[in-house]
């Protein structure tokens, strides 16, 4: 019965950490709740950054009734100074008597710390219980926070016979609108997208989450763009009130085009690369210095074959739509050298399918 009640109450837990999804990053999705008595004192979640924590708003609401209950977290308290004081010195406060923890908090500053000064202090601790429901949950953070690199997404849609545009290029549009729909609910979940200078140039997207169940929500748009060949009447220019716009380029792009995007508001970042271009390692190694924990990568075929090819994707949504484009020269989902035995080639794991008016999409990581 013990059991069954720390389950039903820490999945209560969950579904409060999950109200904050897409909105807290680099910061872990935390919920907890309070009870006493079987009734529940207090209850909630980490909004945004900056915010209160989980326990601080749930003891809140708790106030001095905490002192004897048992708290359920959906990760270790911190221990350190941030935007907010630490969470275990509330805890230890408000005298709970149990705390159920679903998992430790894998940052250093932080990792079993905070489950050790709750015990020192007397009060009994639990630690596991749903604890690959919070692997999946903090999926970007638990990246971040130990690799200093975001959590990097791949996306395309492809018809049947693995094509992403036609012979001349053209894409529009291979996925439903339902789909198209889905991923800019699926936009609103990352920090950051990214495209590179070809598709920017050929397409001229927005690249902004256009879902109403994402209003207010920015994210910032990642071109890559070695040459410095992005249009100067993009239509992405009109939208830096929707997010920040970063080109990486290399070092020798030319100065005169690079001063007129930084005019405009974009942010030009000059890499070192090397001939072959630039270096997505430090790309990525730029990007986590900033706070930016999650990635989607949308393409095009070259963006998506050099990512694949260095084994840099964590995770992978495919949209197959039930088309038949054909011709040699129409572009493929990826291209590259490929591998030349069937062993050593990329398998997915983890795999859900799911549907979408006539559209497969296959998720699943690497």
């Amino acid at each position: 019965m013990k059991y069954l009640k720390d389950l039903f109450y820490l999945e209560m837990a969950y579904g409060l950490a999950e109200k904050a999804w897409g909105w807290a990053s680099p910061n872990p999705y935390v919920g907890a709740v309070i009870v006493k008595k079987d009734i529940i004192i207090g209850h909630g979640f980490h909004e945004r950054p900056g915010k209160p924590h989980a326990e601080v708003v749930a003891l809140e609401r708790a106030g001095t009734q905490a002192k004897g209950s048992t708290a359920y977290i959906t990760l270790e308290p911190c221990v350190h100074w941030g935007r907010t004081p630490p969470c275990v010195d509330r805890l230890l406060e408000a005298r709970p008597r149990r705390v159920i923890v679903s998992a430790l908090d894998p940052n250093p500053l932080v990792f079993k710390k905070g489950i050790k000064k709750l015990k020192e202090a007397g009060i009994e601790v639990s630690v596991g219980l749903l604890e690959e429901k919070n692997r999946c949950l903090n999926e970007t953070y638990i990246k971040y926070i130990t690799q200093k690199i975001p959590f990097v997404t791949a996306k395309a849609a492809l018809t049947l016979d693995g094509r992403i545009a036609t012979r001349t290029f053209d894409s529009k549009w291979i996925s439903s609108s339902q789909t198209r729909e889905y991923v800019h609910l699926l936009r609103g979940e990352y920090d950051a997208i990214m495209v590179g200078i070809g598709t920017l140039a050929r397409d001229d997207p927005l690249l902004t989450v256009r879902h109403p169940n994402w209003k207010g929500k920015k994210i910032i748009r990642v071109i890559l763009d070695s040459r410095l060949r992005f249009p100067l009447g993009a239509k992405i220019l009109s939208t830096l009130a929707e997010g920040k716009i970063l080109v990486f380029t290399l070092n020798d792009a030319p100065q005169r085009k690079a001063d007129a995007l930084i005019k405009k508001g974009v942010e030009v970042i000059p890499l070192s690369g090397s001939s072959s271009g630039i270096d997505l390692h430090e790309v990525f190694s730029w990007l986590g210095k900033q706070e930016i924990s999650s990635l989607l990568v949308e393409g095009g075929h070259h963006l998506l074959t050099s990512l694949l090819e260095a084994r840099l994707a964590d995770k992978i949504f495919l949209t197959l739509s039930p088309r038949l484009i054909g011709g040699e020269k129409a572009l493929a989902f990826i291209g590259g050298k490929g591998v030349s035995l069937v062993k050593d080639s990329l398998n997915l794991k983890h795999i859900r399918y799911f549907q979408i008016e006539n559209d497969m999409t296959v998720e699943g990581y690497f």
